[in-house]
């Protein structure tokens, strides 16, 4: 990694940048993509590719954020017994300016993890027994800040679009071979090269997308919370508790190439956020009811 420049490091990010750059990224997945349908149909293909893209975008997610909820066998949090748990969401809620509150599940399983999903009204935040159980209240309160930043941020319209143009271009890729693997003639070798390359370049940039939208949560935590000091004593904790509880569990006891991972490394994100300065002095959340 030490002899990766900074300038590719910030730009996958493995390491934080001045912005997101998600943008950047995007143009990326969305230029593999039209490389791969010029090569197969030139631009009646590719202008054919991207209209199926855009209608994809328009019709929104095939799968609700309730039946994803089901797939992950999460259950709804009850109100009545964590009413601080769903004041400290409506808090930061209204700090986000989204108009609504996003509704509470718990995800069944061990160690501590946080998801958010669907939009809206219809935004879930899910959260782990043991994120619910084992941080402190500003702890918790600061992993929900970063949840809420995703929604805040619109990640998840963001996240849908790099899967979209991730299958586009690896359907693309894997029909032009076989068109050549039937076909009489044989392919140019820079030609299948070129395909069989497209979906692995597409999906590392799709990752770095996700890890991208990692940090610019971290920062709108900071944001919401007032700097990053509640957010930092919780990936610290974070990272000893999914140590003790994870560690042991085959499938995770070998972490994935930093290129394939969905999360920067805690290293990387404590970084940034000791880099970040204090928002604001003002005491947000010790305001009395009125």
């Amino acid at each position: 990694m030490a002899e990766i420049p900074p300038s590719i490091l910030r730009f996958l990010a493995l390491r934080a940048g001045g912005a997101t750059h998600t943008s950047g990224l995007l143009a990326c997945m969305a230029g593999v993509l039209s490389i791969c349908a010029w090569l197969l149909g030139g631009p009646v293909m590719m202008i054919s590719a991207f209209f199926a893209i855009t209608l994809l975008l328009l019709l929104g997610p095939m799968v609700s954020s309730d039946m994803i909820m089901k797939l992950l066998r999460a259950t709804e949090l009850p109100r009545q017994n964590y009413p601080a748990l769903f004041e400290m969401a409506a808090l930061l809620s209204g700090r986000a300016g989204l108009g609504y509150t996003p509704r509470l599940y718990v995800l069944p399983g061990k160690g501590v993890n946080a998801i958010t999903t669907g939009k809206d009204e219809n935004t879930i935040i899910a959260l782990s027994r043991d994120a619910i159980d084992g941080l402190s209240p500003r702890q918790l309160r600061a992993v929900l800040a970063h949840e809420i930043a995703h929604a805040w941020h619109n990640d998840t319209r963001i996240l849908m679009m790099t899967d979209i143009l991730y299958r586009a271009t690896w359907t693309m890729a894997v029909f032009g071979m076989f068109m050549f693997f039937f076909d009489s003639h044989n392919p140019p070798v820079w030609l299948v090269i070129a395909l069989g390359a497209a979906p692995s370049i597409s999906f590392i940039l799709q990752r770095a997308v996700i890890r991208d939208r990692e940090f610019a949560a971290d920062h709108g935590a900071s944001d919401l919370l007032g700097g990053p000091e509640d957010l930092i004593d919780a990936l610290t904790h974070i990272e000893q508790i999914n140590c003790r509880t994870l560690r042991l569990i085959p499938y995770r006891s070998t972490e994935p190439p930093a290129l394939l991972d969905t999360h920067p490394t805690i290293k990387a994100r404590l970084e940034a956020l000791h880099a970040l300065p204090p928002v604001f002095t003002g005491d947000f959340f010790r305001q009395t009811k009125r």
